[in-house]
């Protein structure tokens, strides 16, 4: 058993995320992965799932209810953008699943001023989704968000929106993404956030993992630990985290 997976077994009460970008439901031979999505999930038991790249069809949420649906969870999709053509075809963003009660929602525009999907990475429009949880006497809110890759500066644009909406939550916060860059790259001006895994661990592209790009940051007095995966059916490996919440804010 892994150093985290022993820590998990011995701490029950720890709150437990997994967060994965899950490539449009597809993996790596253009296959549907919600069955390993599922499996990953009953194999790890979270009280919250981040997902990121979450492709579903206009106004049926399928593959997202049938997963929330097997797994006993309340679920969440706010796309970050729609698409079609002559009308709306689907919706892509990011995802939440829990079964902790749900007390509030909120989802933001991480870019300004907001972009028209052309079908380029480009032009995609970025949010992080975040609902406000109870878990045990503490209620807190938990985020899910998925960075630009190719425009650096598009992509530090949204992190300094993120860094300041998280700024003016009044409980504490998580947030898990797929960041497309290391945490190093932002969290060293000053940044007292919690950041896991710590060290990096690589979970990009998943045949042969080289950069750090999906973790998790949350608010300072929160202790995280976290463990890469290792599981088939995406171009990124999941992420386990485990969240101890000290006392005090």
């Amino acid at each position: 058993m892994s150093s985290a997976r022993q820590h998990l077994a011995a701490s029950p009460h720890q709150l437990r995320l997994l967060h994965w970008n899950i490539h449009s439901w597809r993996d790596a031979d253009d296959d549907s992965n919600l069955k390993a999505v599922t499996d990953v999930i009953r194999r790890t038991a979270p009280h919250v799932v981040s997902l990121t790249e979450v492709d579903e069809r206009w106004g049926t949420a399928a593959c997202l209810r049938e997963l929330a649906d097997q797994n006993g969870c309340s679920w969440l999709f706010a796309p970050s953008f729609e698409f079609g053509g002559d009308r709306p075809a689907g919706g892509f963003g990011n995802a939440l699943l829990t079964t902790l009660p749900i007390l509030a929602v909120q989802q933001w525009q991480l870019l300004w001023p907001p972009r028209i999907y052309d079908g380029t990475e480009q032009s995609e429009p970025r949010s992080a989704t975040f609902a406000r949880l109870e878990f045990l006497s503490e209620r807190l809110w938990v985020g899910t968000t998925h960075m630009p890759r190719g425009d650096s500066q598009s992509r530090a644009d949204a992190l300094e929106r993120l860094v300041t909406l998280t700024g003016g939550l009044s409980d504490r916060w998580l947030v898990c993404g797929d960041f497309n860059t290391p945490a190093s790259s932002w969290l060293g001006n000053g940044h007292s956030f919690a950041v896991c895994p710590d060290p990096p661990e690589a979970t990009y592209p998943a045949s042969r993992p080289v950069e750090p790009i999906d973790y998790c940051v949350a608010s300072p007095s929160i202790q995280l630990e976290a463990e890469v995966l290792s599981a088939a059916g995406s171009d990124h490996l999941p992420l386990l985290v485990t969240a101890r919440l000290e006392s005090g804010q």
